[in-house]
């Protein structure tokens, strides 16, 4: 007898998963537009998430109108496995950003460079890459038994309570860094945490912990040896404003303006200076005479010089850091 994976996976609608598929084909150029224009290591999480989900989706798509793909074991696998990568990804660059975010406003505010809450990244990262780990090998097992291999669905929970793990995580450190932005926001300093920023970080936590909490309320099917299309995650009702939408609506959420700090502020300047260099008033050392102050650049709004005889020119762009005007 012939397993019909698509059923098995609740794989029904036809249209949905072509309509992602494109939305995020587009998310995807833009995105790797952004990796060699802006920030590369924020970008470019993005650009793979939004890659793998246009092939996952496209997978979604032909065992949903294909009989012959429906019953193909190896493509259900490649669906969920990259699916679980694609998660990864975004909960990556979702951290990067933050972690981006707190550099930047602790060099903005004290021109240290500082140890701060995310120092301790490579944990993180670890989490994340044994979620991905276990999560493979439990879909192999699982769908290599139609869905009724104890120990498939074993790692494949755990690998659920390790992303919710991360996840909490995330939306802990987001609590603290709005908490840091704000403390370090002065009169001279308002580029700092921008309240919309705030509001838009809160946002893609709870999108984020909305769609964990989801997959880790619902793992317990598994675990009981049934199929995801016997429980809530094979109701596409439910899955798709609860999973689909929710992922789609953080990458969307990340092209906000100025949410993603600009590279340059992070890595330096063309003549060789760098974010550590910054000094206590948010300028960069005098070189040549010149002083120069980054927070013009991330906000587009021109800042003075604060020492030598150029005191009050402005430079208002990226190449103008370099020249007075």
């Amino acid at each position: 007898m012939t397993n019909n994976y698509a059923q098995a996976l609740g794989i029904h609608n036809k249209w949905a998963p072509i309509l992602f598929a494109v939305l995020y084909f587009f998310l995807m150029i833009w995105y790797i537009i952004q990796i060699f224009r802006r920030h590369r290591s924020v970008y470019s999480g993005l650009a793979f998430f939004s890659a793998v989900r246009v092939v996952a989706y496209s997978l979604r798509a032909a065992m949903a109108n294909n009989s012959k793909d429906a019953v193909n074991k190896n493509m259900a696998i490649a669906y969920e496995v990259l699916y679980s990568v694609g998660f990864f990804s975004i909960l990556l660059s979702a951290y990067n950003l933050m972690h981006s975010r707190d550099r930047l406003a602790k060099f903005q505010q004290t021109g240290k460079k500082a140890s701060n809450m995310f120092h301790r990244s490579r944990i993180m990262h670890l989490l994340l890459f044994i979620a991905v780990v276990l999560g493979t090998v439990g879909i192999v097992y699982a769908l290599g038994n139609f869905g009724h291999n104890g120990l498939g669905n074993g790692l494949n929970s755990a690998s659920t309570y390790i992303f919710l793990v991360v996840m909490v995580i995330i939306a802990v450190l987001t609590v603290l860094l709005i908490m840091l932005e704000r403390s370090l926001r002065t009169n001279n300093s308002p580029a700092i945490g921008a309240n919309h920023h705030h509001l838009i970080l809160i946002i893609i936590g709870v999108l984020l912990l909305l769609r964990t909490l989801f997959y880790a309320a619902t793992v317990h099917n598994r675990l009981n040896g049934s199929t995801p299309a016997q429980g809530a995650q094979g109701n596409e009702k439910l899955w798709y404003p609860l999973v689909a939408l929710t992922e789609l609506l953080v990458a969307l959420l990340f092209l906000t303006p100025g949410l993603v700090p600009l590279r340059s502020l992070l890595h330096g300047r063309g003549n060789g200076e760098h974010i550590d260099d910054v000094d206590n008033t948010g300028a960069y050392p005098e070189k040549n005479g010149k002083a120069h102050h980054y927070g013009a650049q991330q906000t587009g709004v021109p800042a003075a010089d604060h020492t030598g005889p150029m005191a009050g020119n402005a430079y208002n762009n990226r190449d103008s850091m370099q020249t007075a005007v």
